[in-house]
């Protein structure tokens, strides 16, 4: 089992009653390469980076875990020209997007943009895709926010083309252009990773339909690994229809996480995922793997807003947790993500 970082490119994360929200934090204290390099040496296998290109000062859109996590005014930093960036300053961690926004963007963008990645980091990106939820960014970018799944399907299928096809066409009903090329395409063969990110049947759905995997967050206050099986049922039955084999489908997954030293906080489904002692943790990441998970993404809760504790909070990953979960061979029929 692998241990992602998700990048605090948007802020420190903390607990405010039962919401997770997202602090503010001063550019100069987000130290983006530093901690991409850290998580590197302590053996993280990737870094997800999330994406928005503006923030609503006022906003009545739902986020999927149920509060908005975000502030009026907030810091936020572009994931892919971090990426780009640490393609140069890292040389083994994953470069991930969790997730890329489709709809935000044209598809062609994107796919070179991307590409780009793939190309500085040596075959090294992972791209997490999504159809997003912030209505009032989708209407600040004039794009309609009903088609947003739609021009999401098309935009996966026009990333593949121009990853793969000598000469790229597409006809959607939101895209439309022939006889293009896009070079070169990505050091990754046959391409890049391209992961669902998703909590619901639809999600599950679209990632056995469109892509290599899914890539759910639990949201959940209190442990559930089993939470999603129900989607992880929904992709079986839609593989036998389409005879897909699942040994290349991969199941991974994101979660909130916070080392709370070494004293114990009740039994497993009594506490938020992924939170307590080291070897609480070390439990939770194995009752995932055992429902398929090859890799999680930790979003790293730090209370103080110091970017000192998220330093140490990935210092004891990387010593305490990491070693111990890389032993731990996931379940099921997924194809593992190395």
């Amino acid at each position: 089992m692998e241990i992602g970082l998700y990048a605090n490119t948007h802020g420190l994360g903390k607990k405010v009653g039962e919401a997770f929200v997202l602090q503010h934090t001063p550019f100069d204290e987000i130290s983006a390469i530093e901690i991409a390099q850290l998580a590197e040496s302590k053996l993280f296998h990737s870094i997800w980076f999330p994406d928005h290109v503006c923030m609503p000062i006022n906003s009545g859109s739902t986020h999927p875990s149920g509060e908005r996590p975000y502030q009026p005014m907030h810091n936020i930093l572009d994931g892919a020209v971090l990426m780009g960036a640490l393609a140069a300053a890292t040389s083994r961690i994953k470069l991930g997007t969790a997730v890329l926004i489709a709809p935000y963007r044209h598809p062609l963008s994107d796919a070179r943009q991307f590409m780009t990645i793939d190309q500085l980091s040596n075959g090294r990106l992972l791209l997490g895709v999504g159809s997003g939820w912030l209505k009032e960014e989708f209407d600040a970018l004039n794009i309609n926010y009903k088609t947003r799944n739609e021009k999401t399907s098309e935009c996966i299928e026009i990333y593949k083309n121009c990853w793969s096809d000598k000469s790229i066409n597409f006809s959607g009903l939101h895209y439309r252009f022939n006889n293009i090329s896009m070079d070169p395409k990505p050091i990754q063969s046959p391409r890049p990773p391209i992961l669902y990110g998703g909590n619901t049947p639809f999600g599950a759905r679209k990632a056995i339909e469109n892509c290599d995997g899914l890539y759910p967050l639990f949201f959940d206050q209190q442990f559930n690994p089993a939470l999603y099986k129900p989607l992880q049922d929904i992709i079986r039955r839609e593989a036998d229809k389409t005879k897909r084999n699942l040994s290349d489908f991969y199941m991974i997954a994101a979660a909130w996480a916070h080392i709370k030293g070494n004293k114990s906080l009740g039994k497993s489904s009594d506490r938020h995922t992924l939170t307590g002692s080291i070897n609480q943790i070390i439990d939770h990441l194995a009752e995932l793997a055992e429902e398929g998970y090859s890799l999680v993404t930790c979003m790293l809760m730090c209370p103080s807003g110091s970017i000192n504790e998220l330093k140490d909070q990935i210092q004891e990953f990387g010593e305490e947790i990491i070693p111990n979960v890389k032993t731990v061979t996931p379940k099921g029929e997924w194809k593992p993500l190395k």
